[in-house]
């Protein structure tokens, strides 16, 4: 029985601290938390969110009717100096016409160690910046005072909406781990939300109901009048409603790793996001939003800001019948008014389905949103006598929109369709652009194309073809190590386009540099490069090089490998699993063409051999070949990926392929004195 009784306490004790662990008041930081020196579930981080609640809810008064209340309290700790960065809050404030958000009960406190003493520091208004971050958001940021290495920060705030319809994206996991985590969401019957999810961690997520009622008070005047004015009666009304409940209740939650080729990792980091479906009042019928991809097609071309631009032509009508004057094919007129609009309008980064200022203004302006330019380009396509629609985006940092939903977009394009059948997609704000070559920002995304009947469908940018990069090195090397030579390389296709937005504004100098920062080049003579202005064509560049480190010589042998510096020295791929998917944005070919030239008194003594390597459906392959002749070892190389996105599935082929590229890059030749 003794025994027995002891396992109870031991229990009970453990039991009863995790409970009073679990309990965050701001202003009660623990010694505990201030002198822990490593997270104990992972000693690399430099910060971890000790504590995080989030309570969402709708408050109700009979002036402004619904508001949406979020109220947030974070306690971060911070293990080293580089942790410091995770001291910065940076809070979006939505805002439309005058209505706006309102942060209010903003507090903050850093906690520090020193001496024998715990030394608290407040966030004082001077420390609290705030500006304009978009037309429609306005940005409040703070950093938290004396940060030193150790410090626990803890700041709580709360933010009052009048856009009831839209609750804020709420993450479960962050890029630093989080010891605990609550939320709650509480919604009340006449607002129906979907729930839409995200990431690869489970998520504990428990619903409940409870009741509540409004006091509703109306006032009536009688008829008469008595020596005291006019009498008033008041009535009070009470509506019982039901509030539908969301919580979740995580502990110990990993930090999203980052890893090569993420792509968007809005798309797999946990969260959960309230997307409103419908709305019904008491006694009303239900008012729906967002149910079907025709629904949100119709809502979106309904919008004045939206399909009533696309009808409006007289602002430009003269100018585009003067352009496409004489040009009978369709593909002509649709190049020429695209160059025209692309030339004429500069984008003022602003992203958006709808339109702000409007397409004409902008015409006038020479400047204008995504949304003006490109349903100004579709208006003039369509006057022009070609089929074209407008297509709404999600751009690369967007959530993918796998539902119906309006708010997932914020970008527009314009797509063609000739009579041939062929498709063309456009996007006027790229200065780069050419006709089915769109920017990073787009293909990573997703679109659905808007037609003016009401119908959509969902479209995949991701070119079919590898864009390719061809490299084709000439040199020789004396007996000490020293390698000279000639290198050229040719961009194609999207690596063509990148290289435009990349470098074209660069000067000659700058260009040549990067091949010295990138390889290790020690020296880069002559550089040239051609075609940066012939938009839709190849990028040639071509340099004289000098390298020092790449042969090593030793006796009367010579070591190195056949690539040089254009080999890859080590794997990206480190990791032992991925819960997610590799996404390259687009299939690539790099292609190498090496010749060196055998130094005079020298013989070849060992030689990479052949090889080929291929991954599984198809998604890549490279081959290796390699050939001694008059003088010269000749090496091609072809490293093909055609996949854009390879599932997370396919991760440990993907790794061993490259683990093998890279041994198989690595390997030597051998020189040897005759």
């Amino acid at each position: 029985m003794g025994k027995l009784y002891k396992i109870i306490v031991i229990v009970f004790l453990i039991i009863s601290s995790d409970i009073i662990a679990q309990e965050y008041k701001f202003g009660k930081v623990s010694k505990e938390e201030l002198l822990e020196k490593s997270y104990p579930l992972d000693s690399s981080v430099n910060a971890a969110i000790l504590y995080e609640n989030k309570n969402v809810y709708y408050s109700f008064n009979q002036q402004n009717g619904f508001q949406l209340i979020t109220e947030v309290f974070k306690r971060i700790k911070l293990y080293t100096k580089e942790g410091s960065d995770f001291a910065t809050e940076e809070i979006l404030l939505y805002k439309s016409g005058g209505t706006k958000e309102k942060i209010s009960n903003l507090k903050g406190k850093t906690y520090s160690y020193v001496g024998d003493k715990v030394v608290e520091t407040k966030l004082k208004k001077d420390g609290i910046f705030e500006n304009e971050y978009t037309e429609n958001q306005d940005q409040l940021k703070f950093t938290m005072p004396s940060l030193q290495e150790g410090s626990v920060i803890e700041f709580k705030y709360k933010i009052t909406s009048p856009f009831i319809y839209n609750i804020d994206r709420i993450y479960l996991q962050n890029v630093i781990p989080i010891k605990k985590l609550e939320v709650q969401v509480k919604m009340p019957e006449f607002f129906n939300f979907k729930k839409l999810t995200t990431g690869y961690l489970p998520i504990n997520l428990k619903e409940s109901s409870t009741q509540d009622i409004i006091n509703l008070t109306s006032k009536s005047r009688s008829g008469g009048v008595s020596a005291l004015g006019r009498n008033t009666q008041y009535s009070t009304n009470e509506v019982d409603y039901r509030i539908n409940i969301n919580k979740v209740n995580s502990s110990n939650i990993p930090a999203f790793k980052y890893e090569p080729y993420s792509g968007n990792i809005q798309n797999y980091i946990s969260s959960i996001n309230y997307e409103l479906s419908y709305v019904k009042y008491p006694n009303q019928p239900a008012d729906y939003r967002s149910t079907t991809w025709e629904d949100v097609a119709k809502t979106i071309y309904e919008s004045s800001r939206f399909g009533e631009e696309l009808k409006k032509s007289n602002y430009y009508k003269e100018d585009i019948a003067n352009l496409i004057n004489g040009l009978n094919s369709q593909l002509d007129k649709t190049v020429k008014i695209y160059d025209y609009v692309k030339k004429k309008m500069t984008w003022n980064k602003r992203r958006g389905v709808f339109t702000n200022s409007g397409t004409k203004k902008a015409y006038k302006e020479n400047t204008g949103s995504v949304a003006e330019i490109n349903l100004m380009l579709t208006s003039m396509l369509l006057e022009a006598g070609i089929d074209a629609n407008p297509v709404i985006c999600s751009t690369s940092d967007m959530v993918i929109p796998l539902f119906p939903t309006i708010d997932g977009f914020n970008y527009v394009i314009s797509r063609v369709k000739l009579a041939d059948g062929a498709v063309i997609y456009l996007d006027a704000t790229d200065k780069y652009g050419v006709p089915n070559v769109l920017p990073d920002r787009i293909i990573k995304g997703m679109g659905r194309v808007i037609a003016k009947n009401g119908t959509s469908q969902m479209v995949n940018f991701r070119p079919v073809k590898p864009s390719v990069k061809a490299f084709r090195l000439q040199c020789e090397f004396d007996d000490q190590g020293v390698a000279k030579g000639i290198v050229s390389v040719n961009h194609k296709d999207y690596l063509a386009h990148n290289f435009r937005v990349m470098n074209a504004a660069k000067d000659d100098e700058s260009r040549a540099k990067r091949f010295e920062n990138n390889f290790g080049i020690t020296e880069v003579e002559e550089y040239t490069v051609n075609g940066v202005k012939e938009y839709g064509k190849g990028v040639s560049e071509k340099f004289n090089f000098t390298v020092e480190d790449q042969i090593e010589a030793i006796e009367d042998e010579i070591f190195f490998s056949p690539l040089l510096f254009l080999r890859d020295k080590e794997n990206v791929f480190k990791s032992d699993d991925r819960k997610y998917p590799v996404d390259f944005g687009y299939g690539f070919s790099n292609k190498y063409m090496v010749n060196i030239k055998i130094p005079e008194g020298y013989e070849v003594v060992e030689c990479p051999k052949s090889a080929a390597l291929k991954l599984p459906n198809n998604m890549g392959k490279f081959t290796f070949r390699s050939n001694v002749a008059n003088g010269v070892i000749q090496v091609v190389v072809d490293e093909t990926i055609t996949a854009p996105v390879i599932p997370a599935s396919y991760y440990p082929a993907i790794k061993e392929f490259y683990n093998q590229v890279i041994q198989k890059e690595n390997e030597q030749v051998v020189l040897k004195k005759i």
